[in-house]
């Protein structure tokens, strides 16, 4: 259980959501020190880099398991 700090992961899928006018991203990724465990979350587009592609190494940042926003590395 990750309670908070960063990962090192990569993009594995991205998805660009739309509930009422506000934008999300929906993220598979994977971290890199534990490849065989395919993970999810949804952030806001605000709480991610410009322009994320299928295949970035990004960090992600957790506070209480929950997955707060990306950057890239």
């Amino acid at each position: 259980m990750i309670m908070s700090g960063t990962h090192d992961a990569t993009l594995q899928e991205l998805r660009i959501v739309d509930i009422h006018g506000t934008r999300f991203y929906d993220l598979v990724y994977i971290h890199d020190d534990t490849p065989a465990k395919i993970r999810t979350a949804r952030i806001g587009v605000e709480d991610a880099y410009s322009d994320p592609q299928v295949g970035d190494a990004i960090s992600v940042s957790y506070l209480m398991n929950v997955v707060t926003g990306i950057v890239q590395r």
